[in-house]
């Protein structure tokens, strides 16, 4: 492993949300030094960067994605900043968390995985989305639950969205397993209709039950129409009572998902005001179609696991949540293959400082990098992840803040999975991953275990 001399490049600390112009010394893996201009002399055989005119930040990392060990979709989150990434979200994850973890050394970038209800839902015989588990089946749940968390789950992953039959009863016995020993749940909140809110009381109602910390996951997609001033509120009112809840949320206001879930049963696209113009099919042979009912009821009986976009959110609202001091900034992505798929996969983190910071000036840059790299961190218990201080794992990013910004688009319109601008560097412990959107090494990252 060698050394790392990055010059002269505009330091910004999300620890102490301040920036200087600096060197950063990486050695070993993990940060050295980090000093102003001239205080450090590089160590022989060390590769210098030369960082002048661009920012040197921790690397982004994503507390939602559905990565899960695909490697294709963890280049695009690589070129785009990433360098951590936390998937089996939205109650969607391997069930032998152990046995996951140890086969994902050597992957593009670093992941944790959260255990997901609907793996547990499943592993016990509940196979009907719209059947509540037993007694029994509850306790068998909290019993592989509570497996996954002490063979390093980084915390638990509810999907009521994608299982309607789910009792608050299974919920909870998940949620006290992961406050039991100090990790998250995060939730994908229920359907109920386009503009309710009785899901998020939910969440924050399982946050009080339990005393767990609870995230409120891909928070866009479930209340950013119209209500979403309401819902942060509600978020504001839970943290003055004293409970322990965040959120997540993108870029885009179009959110997808595999066309044969419960989410588009005719109950509940009625429910939710989804009518099929909304939608976009982004994988498969239809991709870029705009199904009519024939096509819908095709696409759900031969390939449910063909993706839909949904075209039913307001952009405004994006923004509304992405500048909540406490929104983590995520992706959402999934596993797709070349030009398919949602542009969030490629170009979310670059659009959130492009349009944050840089056009609309909602965010300082040191308040958007803390918001994507250390508060994260903290949330989820990665240490040494986030930090620019000597000792934490080097993982850094070094990008244009003149020049950064998304190329991706959606299927029919653009190309999903086109690399963003601006990113000069994307190092990945210790190791140069990405360079001017050009992959360089693919097998620096690591799985994280999360020991209770």
């Amino acid at each position: 492993m060698s050394d790392l001399f990055i010059r002269g490049g505009t330091v910004l600390d999300p620890e102490r949300e301040h920036r200087l112009i600096g060197d950063v010394l990486v050695q070993g893996g993990r940060i050295a030094r980090v000093e102003r201009p001239g205080r450090i002399t590089p160590p022989e055989g060390a590769r210098v960067i030369d960082a002048a005119g661009c920012f040197v930040c921790p690397g982004f990392i994503d507390p939602h994605s559905h990565i899960d060990g695909d490697r294709y979709t963890a280049t695009l989150s690589l070129l785009q900043g990433i360098t951590t990434t936390v998937g089996g979200n939205c109650g969607f994850s391997p069930l032998d968390t152990a046995e996951f973890l140890a086969r994902q050394s050597g992957f593009p970038i670093h992941q944790a995985e959260l255990i997901g209800m609907c793996a547990l839902r499943e592993a016990v015989g509940v196979r009907e989305p719209f059947a509540a588990a037993s007694d029994a089946q509850i306790a068998e749940m909290a019993r592989l639950c509570r497996r996954a968390l002490e063979s390093g789950a980084a915390g638990v992953s509810l999907g009521p969205a994608y299982t309607p039959g789910a009792s608050m009863a299974e919920m909870e016995a998940l949620c006290r397993e992961a406050a039991a020993l100090g990790k998250p749940a995060a939730i994908d909140t229920r359907m109920y209709s386009m503009t309710d809110l009785h899901s998020l009381e939910e969440a924050v109602e399982l946050a009080r039950a339990t005393l767990c910390r609870m995230v409120i996951s891909h928070f866009v997609y479930q209340y950013g129409v119209g209500v979403e001033y309401q819902a942060l509120a509600m978020l504001e009112e839970a943290r003055n009572e004293g409970l322990d809840v965040h959120l997540d949320s993108g870029m885009y206001k179009d959110w997808c998902s595999p066309i044969g879930s419960a989410i588009f049963e005719p109950g509940i696209m009625r429910d939710n005001d989804i009518e099929l113009v909304h939608l976009r099919v982004i994988t498969g042979e239809h991709i870029g179609a705009v199904p009519d009912a024939e096509l819908l009821a095709h696409l759900r009986a031969e390939h449910p696991q063909d993706a839909v976009v949904v075209n039913t959110g307001d952009q405004e609202a994006v923004y509304a949540i992405a500048r909540y001091p406490l929104t983590m900034i995520s992706t959402d992505a999934g596993a797709y293959r070349p030009l398919e798929g949602h542009p969030q996969i490629a170009g979310s983190f670059p659009r959130y400082l492009r349009e944050m910071v840089r056009e609309r000036g909602e965010l300082t840059w040191e308040q958007a990098v803390y918001k994507a790299t250390l508060l994260p961190a903290q949330v989820f218990g990665l240490k040494g992840k986030g930090r620019l201080s000597p000792g934490s794992d080097a993982d850094l990013l070094v990008f244009d803040p003149k020049t950064i910004a998304d190329c991706a688009d959606f299927p029919g319109l653009g190309c999903p999975n086109a690399a963003p601008e601006g990113i000069r560097f994307v190092i990945v412990a210790g190791e140069i991953a990405a360079e001017q959107g050009r992959l360089c090494r693919l097998d620096a990252g690591r799985a994280i275990r999360l020991r209770a």
